[in-house]
């Protein structure tokens, strides 16, 4: 009877995880999210790690999580490795990206934002990072820093961002690219030797990539003047 309990139980957590999988990897899309959204941002990394602190750093940085908002959880851990650090960090729904900028833009006409301003995302959530950083651009808000981790379609970083970093997975094309308009630094670092340790999944949860990338977010960012 047990057995037979577990089988029950386990058989659709796996059915759902490889729905979900098969949506992230097969379709590329970003239109649809089961009608999930994202809980507020920052309850959500209050969860994480209850001891935020005050940006005591310059910068801002916006972590978007993919589908479903249950698969990219590391999202919302470096989220609270950065507050910690004292940078601003927000980790949320892809499917939020224009709310999100359009924040910004709003707080950038008041003076109100503190740059450098970094974009991530991983999976679904990794395609929209070039889709926000465009966004941005089209209202003259510069991007310092875009990293994404395995997003399942191509994308592509014009003018107004300084540096993007795509940690993947081959999987079909996958890759981002330069606009014509570019003229910062752009790496694909591709992880297929690090399979199956590194998987869609858990690359973003990888401690060597968060320290990494949080490690260049402190380079850019300077201690606030008091």
């Amino acid at each position: 009877m047990i057995r037979s309990l577990k089988s029950r139980i386990f058989l659709p957590l796996a059915v759902l995880s490889a729905v979900a999988l098969a949506s992230c990897s097969s379709t590329g899309s970003s239109s649809n999210a089961g009608g999930v959204r994202a809980a507020d941002p920052a309850k959500t990394v209050a969860k994480v790690d209850t001891k935020q602190s005050v940006a005591t750093r310059t910068g801002e940085v916006y972590l978007m999580r993919g589908l479903m908002d249950i698969f990219s959880r590391g999202m919302d851990v470096m989220a609270a490795k950065l507050n910690r650090s004292g940078v601003y960090a927000v980790s949320y729904s892809y499917t939020d990206w224009k709310e999100m900028a359009d924040k910004i833009i709003a707080r950038d006409k008041a003076g109100k934002v503190s740059y450098p301003l970094v974009i991530m995302g991983h999976s679904l959530g990794a395609n929209d990072a070039a889709k926000m950083a465009t966004y941005l651009g089209s209202n003259g808000i510069k991007i310092s820093y875009v990293v994404t981790f395995d997003p399942t379609v191509p994308g592509y970083y014009g003018k107004n961002v300084g540096q993007v970093v795509n940690y993947y997975l081959p999987n079909g094309d996958n890759k981002v690219y330069k606009a014509s308009d570019f003229k910062g630094k752009l790496q694909n670092i591709s992880l297929a030797e690090r399979k199956p340790e590194v998987t869609h999944t858990t690359i973003e949860k990888d401690p060597s990539l968060q320290g990494r990338v949080i490690g260049n977010i402190l380079k850019m960012t300077r201690t606030r003047k008091s």
